[in-house]
């Protein structure tokens, strides 16, 4: 067999794995007009590119997990020791959770890399399905190589797909190239998107959302002013535009239907994640792997009690952990990974954090505030309002995969979590040291 009919071999195979949704041939003889060579494997293959978020080293776990262990909102109780070089921050290469979420990325770009490789040659669909298929490859492609950024800095760019040895050995992209590969791969899914679409797949507002996180990134890492500018603008699109309300009580936010959804992973019994098992005490049948500090516990304002109920909960022994999470038998939750109230908050950070008109800044931050049922920040000049959009984000996103990434951004990990700066960044796996001859290693690793 060769190379390129191997590793179509193994794509294929991968898609077929997924979900019975991607029913395409179970036989080592398919090939690449075989796999994707009309609509019906399109829309196959998209399906398995959604699905790819769904792997433990994506939403469907540890992305969730990292971000919070990490940082400040969980601590390792577990018994699996790579969460707790995760806890402690201090990763070692062979880190199988890092080389799983490393992995789960770049196995999501591959699949979409070869949908877009291969939609210019179908023919039997309408220029809208196109841009559509193509929306949604080229969002998934920005949204996964923008997460491995924020873990690891520069990172290999992969715009074609890997379908034999000759691109395996790459070396990293500077960050200001990823920077600006994503942001052209979101501008474009952003126009070709439709406005609407079903639960857990992307719009143009979801293009736009990614775009305001993205920008708001890239205001943080260079303080450019334009970066600034749109990321204002993509997150008032999706405020002023976007047919998208906060929801009324936190805690619905959890039920099905929210109404400021922009983008979250579907599960289901078939394709599920395990995080409430994983955040259960042992008492609930759980694994209870990490859990929130009383630190963190100690840090909501008592007034703030509906995000408190709605993200914490004790067990009969007073054992604190998540309850966003609360399927542990089948792992249908919901995971977001865009939604309304990060909009606001992202237009006050930019504001905050480029000298902005303060009475603005306050008014994004209060409504945020007024769904949690909180009265107005007290606030007032830039320092204060800067930390009070850190809080916010801290209570409103808690266990929902953000707060590393809020750290790193705004340069405040290194101090508050007492680390040295080199380890804001993960180690490049052991395994892409090994296999990619070309593969620099992050500092201090």
């Amino acid at each position: 067999m060769n190379k390129a009919k191997y590793f179509l071999t193994i794509f294929t195979l991968m898609l077929f794995s997924c979900t019975k949704v991607l029913d395409v041939q179970p036989t080592l003889s398919i090939s690449a007009d075989e796999a994707i060579n009309d609509k019906t494997g399109v829309e196959r293959a998209i399906t398995g590119s959604y699905n790819a978020l769904q792997y433990a080293g994506s939403y469907g776990r540890n992305h969730i997990l990292v971000e919070d262990l990490a940082a400040d909102n969980l601590d390792w109780t577990g018994t699996t020791q790579e969460y707790s070089q995760i806890a402690n921050n201090h990763i070692q290469a062979d880190n199988g959770i890092i080389d799983g979420i490393w992995s789960a990325n770049y196995d999501c770009i591959n699949r979409v890399n070869n949908v877009l490789d291969r939609l210019p040659g179908i023919g039997n669909m309408t220029q809208e399905e196109r841009n559509t298929f193509e929306g949604d490859a080229l969002f998934l492609r920005a949204l996964c190589h923008f997460n491995l950024m924020n873990y690891f800095g520069g990172i290999p760019l992969k715009t074609k797909p890997t379908l034999d040895l000759s691109n395996v050995n790459q070396a990293r992209n500077s960050v200001d190239e990823v920077f600006t590969q994503v942001i052209n791969d979101l501008e474009q899914a952003e126009a070709k998107l439709p406005a609407v679409r079903t639960l857990g797949k992307v719009s143009s507002y979801s293009a736009a959302a990614l775009l305001a996180r993205v920008y708001l990134t890239q205001f943080q890492y260079n303080n450019s002013p334009s970066a600034a500018a749109s990321a204002i603008s993509k997150a008032g699109k999706v405020i002023n535009e976007g047919a998208y309300q906060l929801t009324t009580n936190f805690a619905d936010l959890f039920k099905a239907n929210a109404s400021e959804s922009i983008f979250e992973i579907v599960f289901d019994a078939q394709n599920s994640n395990r995080l409430a098992q994983y955040f259960f005490p042992r008492s609930l049948t759980g694994r209870y792997e990490v859990s929130p500090p009383s630190s963190f516990i100690q840090s909501f304002d008592v007034a703030d009690s509906n995000r408190y109920r709605a993200s914490i909960a004790t067990d009969s022994t007073n054992l604190p952990y998540c309850i966003k999470y609360k399927d542990i038998l089948a792992g249908t939750d919901r995971v977001y990974v865009l939604r309304l109230a990060e909009m606001y908050l992202i237009r006050a950070e930019v504001m905050a954090y480029s000298n902005g008109d303060i009475s603005a800044i306050q008014t994004n931050i209060n409504v945020v505030r007024t769904r949690a049922g909180l009265t107005n920040t007290t606030a007032s000049d830039y320092d204060a309002l800067k930390l009070a959009i850190e809080n916010e984000r801290r209570f409103e996103f808690a266990f929902e995969g953000q707060r590393w990434s809020d750290l790193v951004r705004t340069k405040r990990a290194a101090g508050l979590l007492g680390i040295d700066a080199k380890y804001t960044l993960f180690p490049i796996p052991l395994s892409e040291m090994q296999t990619n001859n070309k593969m620099t290693q992050n500092p201090g690793y």
